[in-house]
């Protein structure tokens, strides 16, 4: 692993385990309990983003290597052939279309698939594959429909505005308020 993937990972890890200690006291307070921190839980989630987050960081930098939000151009046909900063570049809409159409859908699929069936299978005292794909095919329309909107404007922001090398970070910060939403809504697991 790269330092620069290590380091997407740990601050990814940060937030999650940060996200799930707010939902947890959130929901003491919905529930007006007195805050117990679930460490098995917060553990869980840092877990399921210390696996996570390098092979997303890999299908970001495949996504912008295949299909570039900004071609390399010059600045002009007389200049000296020097590239222009990418802020100042031609935004190519058919690649972010392209890559916004497969982050969504292939993508967010994937990862949609992977967290509930490592949820389940970790929240179980006994986890079978039949449960856990019963538990993946009862909330993967409910939570994909949930992240339809949030995730596409995310991103298409993201592959308009956001440098590749910082779309993790970028999608880290908004990613707290995610997490806080994914740990409330699997908070019907035992804390």
């Amino acid at each position: 692993m790269t330092s620069q993937l290590l380091i997407e990972t740990l601050q990814a890890v940060i937030i999650s385990i940060t996200s799930n200690i707010v939902a947890q006291v959130i929901s003491s307070y919905r529930n007006d309990v007195p805050f117990q921190l679930n460490r098995t839980l917060v553990l869980k989630y840092a877990i399921f983003t210390a696996l996570s987050t390098p092979p997303n960081c890999l299908w970001q930098a495949y996504l912008e290597a295949s299909f570039p939000s900004h071609p390399h151009t010059t600045d002009s046909p007389k200049s000296s052939g020097k590239r222009l900063p990418p802020s100042e570049q031609p935004v190519n809409l058919g690649n972010v279309f392209k890559k916004l159409v497969l982050d969504q859908t292939l993508g967010a699929a994937v990862n949609t698939i992977l967290f509930l069936a490592f949820m389940s299978y970790f929240g179980s005292v006994s986890p079978s594959t039949s449960a856990i794909s019963q538990d993946v095919k009862t909330k993967f329309w409910p939570l994909m429909l949930d992240a339809y909107k949030l995730w596409p404007w995310f991103s298409l922001i993201s592959f308009l505005w956001v440098p590749v090398h910082k779309r993790v970070i970028a999608g880290c910060a908004v990613g707290v308020g995610w997490g806080i939403y994914l740990s409330l809504a699997t908070e019907g697991e035992k804390r």
